[in-house]
């Protein structure tokens, strides 16, 4: 009898897994909307940058040097303009055609792309460009000079160049002490060299008043001898993203025409919108997403502008924003965010104290075993998160009383942004951080 029933167990879980095997390949062979959907997203950076090919002749300009006379000289380059105009992309791009033709050239180049963002000081932002430049050059004991010297010897003996972006360089701006933002934008001025092998490009969101008048007037004009503006991208410039993008992304024929010329419309600068290209993305990514699921459920054949509308009307587009931002983020920060969305559903208000806010935190930080950050370091956080314009902060609001500080996301839907903030958290935890 044992035996018996054993058998029949052996038989149903043979039967099961074929179940299985029949559903996985049922999907496998069901045609779908996506070839390739990472082919949306923002961390993507394609190989042809529509509207972008006179930044990226400006800069082989300004960096000519590095291959025909390397270490004549440092360049420092400033790229700015708003979100989505293609700043970080166009960057990555030069750096991965510029370190080809140099090899060609028998050049030993090597690029390095620093989030400083993720950076607290330029000793650390220094130890991440050691990092992906591939050199033994010890991390602990050394303050930034020191450090700063053993990198350059490393470099001379590899008889190594380097071109080196550091995005999000109005994090250093804002936040970095004053001697750490001279030794970045004047590096060579303090390390004196024959051979100048380390090149820089920065990345600014700030306008060109606004970064000068966070450093002196000599180093302001020193970082602002050589600027390429990225102005946002008007509605016809956006249609040849998205159909370039939609070429890569999706299978032929599945996207009407209309829906480019419909977000391009939503999006463009001169149409109205903020000119950001990763929104207009965005935006044809979840239409993308939603008409793959009734595609699978017999009411749709194809992406359509009513897919957009549908998204746009669900999704407050000022979400794209937030979201886009959460992968510059630490654990810390993405916690505030959290708590700051959580004290503003549980408040029902539309700013939310710093206090409050500040509770929350500590409260998810004990749930999570971690030691919340201390009261100045908060305040730091918050004035980086606003001036990157993921949160907006006001410092008194009608009717109340007392001096403190208030904080928001604006129009951006609580329960979207609290269950993709989970989610992040959620993989930084899995990651160790």
């Amino acid at each position: 009898m044992f035996l018996f029933n054993l058998g029949v167990s052996i038989r149903a879980v043979n039967e099961s897994m074929f179940n299985l095997r029949e559903i996985a390949e049922s999907i496998i062979r069901k045609p779908g909307v996506f070839l390739d959907e990472t082919k949306l997203y923002p961390e993507y950076v394609p190989d042809v940058l529509p509207h972008r090919e006179e930044q990226f002749k400006q800069l082989t300009k300004m960096f000519k040097h590095v291959i025909i006379s390397p270490g004549s000289s440092s360049a420092r380059v400033v790229l700015y303009g708003s979100l989505g105009t293609g700043k970080t992309a166009t960057a990555i791009s030069f750096g991965k055609v510029i370190t080809r033709l140099a090899s060609e050239k028998g050049v030993k180049l090597r690029y390095a792309h620093v989030n400083c963002a993720s950076s607290k000081s330029a000793l650390s932002v220094l130890r991440e460009i050691k990092n992906q430049l591939g050199l033994s050059v010890p991390d602990r004991g050394l303050g930034f000079p020191e450090f700063a010297q053993a990198l350059l010897k490393e470099m001379d003996m590899e008889d190594l160049y380097a071109v080196v972006t550091l995005d999000e360089f109005d994090s250093v701006l804002l936040n970095f002490k004053t001697e750490d933002k001279y030794s970045l934008v004047r590096f060579y001025d303090i390390f004196h060299s024959e051979v100048m092998r380390l090149n820089f490009i920065y990345i600014s969101r700030m306008r060109l008043n606004d970064i000068i008048r966070t450093l002196d007037e000599i180093s302001g004009s020193y970082m602002m001898r050589n600027t390429i503006v990225f102005n946002p991208y008007k509605s016809k410039e956006l249609y040849d993203i998205l159909k370039y993008r939609a070429e890569e992304a999706f299978y032929p024929g599945v996207v009407d025409s209309e829906v480019f010329e419909y977000i391009s419309n939503l999006v463009g600068y001169d149409a109205g919108g903020d000119g950001n290209a990763r929104k207009a993305l965005a935006i044809l990514y979840a239409a993308g997403k939603l008409a793959e699921k009734e595609i699978e459920e017999g009411r749709a054949s194809r992406v359509l502008v009513e897919h957009v509308r549908a998204v746009s009307a669900s999704e407050d587009l000022s979400l794209i924003h937030v979201l886009d931002s959460l992968n510059y983020l630490n654990i810390h920060q993405l916690l505030l965010l959290k708590s700051i969305a959580l004290g503003l559903k549980e408040t029902g208000s539309n700013y939310v104290s710093i206090g409050y806010v500040e509770d929350v935190y500590k409260r998810l930080c004990s749930s999570l075993g971690l030691e919340p950050r201390k009261h100045t370091q908060i305040y730091y956080y918050v004035s980086e998160l606003a001036s990157r314009g993921i949160v907006m902060t006001k410092k008194t609001l009608k009717g109340r009383r007392g001096r403190s500080s208030y904080v928001s996301f604006g129009a951006a839907p609580l329960d979207s942004l609290l269950n993709v903030l989970e989610k992040a958290i959620a993989m930084r935890r899995e990651v160790g951080e």
